[in-house]
């Protein structure tokens, strides 16, 4: 299974656990509650509550009965209008509470308010089941009178019986519609947990995706260094441990090259060395016997023809002059063939540049140098010769121009401080930059061509590069990068 699947079905697992263990303490949480709508105590609670609250009201209703038959007995006692009103006034007083309503109706139906009372206000919306609020009864008296008695109800009564009705009803409620929210709250638990997979999925992909395409790409990356490929660099634009992983990947690929390159030309300048001893040695071996054997030819000639002895002295001092012009030739092919020997010690850069700068005093110089550059380890004698080697070529380059130009520039970056030497010059074309450094190629007459190469040779016993590209002014623009290791890790040239 690829890593992207497993980082997305991990992501997706750490997703929907939560959901699914949610659903489950929620339905357990159900479950207990409709343990306790299910309890017979629950019932006996609301039976006893509502059975006391129909009690208490018939208890009610019982002595407003009561009251009611008393005051008609009152009434009936007397004959006369005066007394029967004195005598029904005196009872209302001592049997009904003031919020009691009596109310008397004559024979001529006329209503006549004894007591007003405090009869409360129906609300806007009662519940079906709500309690009236009040109870009232009606008595017939003699001779075409009647009796009407209303008592309001205590709200605090109202709404304890309202709470009972609502909670016994609540509770047949509930019990009957178990069934259905079990299997709504199933569907519905069912589709949350396919959603939360759904976009646990999608978010596990996307999250997954962001961790497993740039570790599939060092990967392939890798792959590619491993077959041989130095030109390989990831892209992936993430500013944490991956991002920094693969930049240094990228870092240690451009690493490997240079130091395959560093390799390449190493083997290289070794066979151009090797070519060279083997040439000096060559062309060394028989120069003495050709000059030993000119010169005895004019040492035993002992003729008088002074035309003839001109003639062989003439021709033996060219043949010691050319034999000593091929022994100046193989003395610098054997410089060369020799590995370089490096003195190395921690040197400042910037005067050594300065330095070499100013002793050119046939050109316009500009140096530009950064300051507060600490000291490298390097041989600096090997390095002003260096330097001193490309401003002589700079100088003959530039010839044809009336006041040649040179530019020597240091600067440096966290690993390498980098020189550059500038000409106005003709310039490099580019299909000769990168043969410019191998012996025996040069541009001047009567050149070996050995000159940059031995430039190189210093430069790589340095463990750095150079190269040569154009200029600001169109000529050559010659790069020097030095590492800025410590003095211990530099190593001396024997190839």
């Amino acid at each position: 299974m690829s890593l992207r699947w497993r980082l997305a079905l991990l992501i997706l697992f750490a997703t929907a656990a939560p959901t699914v263990i949610g659903v489950l303490l929620t339905r357990h949480l159900m479950d207990q509650a409709y343990d306790v709508v299910a309890n017979p105590q629950l019932d006996q609670a609301l039976e006893t509550g509502v059975s006391q609250a129909r009690e208490g009201f018939q208890a009610r209703r019982a002595d407003l009965e009561r009251n009611a038959d008393v005051l008609v007995r009152v009434w009936e006692q007397s004959d006369d209008e005066a007394a029967r009103r004195d005598a029904l006034d005196q009872a209302l007083d001592a049997l009904l509470l003031p919020s009691d309503r009596v109310v008397l109706r004559s024979p001529g139906h006329v209503r006549e308010v004894l007591r007003e009372g405090e009869i409360p206000r129906p609300p806007v919306q009662p519940p079906a089941h709500a309690p009236p609020l009040t109870m009232s009864t009606q008595r017939e008296l003699a001779a075409g009178w009647a009796l009407e008695l209303e008592h309001p109800l205590e709200e605090s009564w109202r709404q304890s019986a309202i709470l009972l009705a609502e909670s016994w009803q609540w509770v047949r409620d509930q019990r009957s519609a178990k069934t259905d929210r079990e299997r709504r709250y199933a569907l519905q638990s069912l589709a949350w947990v396919l959603l939360a997979m759904a976009v646990g999925l999608a978010a596990a992909w996307w999250l997954s995706s962001g961790i497993s395409d740039p570790v599939r790409r060092l990967v392939a990356g890798t792959d590619a260094v491993a077959e041989g490929r130095r030109d390989v660099q990831v892209s992936v634009s993430r500013d944490d441990e991956l991002g920094h992983l693969t930049d240094r990947f990228n870092s240690m690929v451009q690493t490997l090259e240079a130091q395959s390159r560093r390799l390449v030309d190493l083997e290289k300048m070794e066979g151009w060395r090797e070519m060279a001893r083997a040439l000096a040695h060559e062309v060394k071996n028989p120069l003495t016997p050709i000059q030993l054997t000119v010169e005895e030819i004019r040492a035993r000639y002992k003729g008088d023809d002074q035309k003839y002895r001109a003639l062989v002295d003439q021709c033996t001092r060219i043949v010691v002059e050319e034999v000593e012009s091929l022994r100046n030739v193989v003395a610098r092919f054997r410089e060369f063939s020799r590995p370089v020997e490096l003195s190395p010690r921690l040197v400042d850069l910037g005067p050594l540049v300065h330095d070499v700068a100013t002793m050119q005093r046939d050109m316009r110089v500009t140096t530009e140098i950064t300051k507060g550059l600490e000291k490298l380890p390097a041989d600096p004698d090997r390095l002003r010769q260096v330097l001193m080697n490309l401003a002589s070529n700079a100088r003959e380059a530039a010839q044809s121009v009336t006041e040649p130009r040179l530019a020597m520039t240091l600067s440096a970056d966290d690993t390498h401080a980098v020189i550059t030497v500038e000409d106005d010059g003709p310039g490099v074309p580019v299909d000769q930059r990168e043969r410019i450094f191998e012996p025996y190629r040069s541009a001047k007459a009567g050149g070996l061509g050995l000159g940059l190469a031995l430039v190189k040779g210093i430069v790589l016993a340095h463990g750095g590069n150079i190269t040569v590209s154009e200029s600001r002014w169109g000529g050559a623009c010659f790069t020097i990068t030095l590492p800025r290791t410590a003095a211990g890790d530099l190593e001396t040239d024997h190839a």
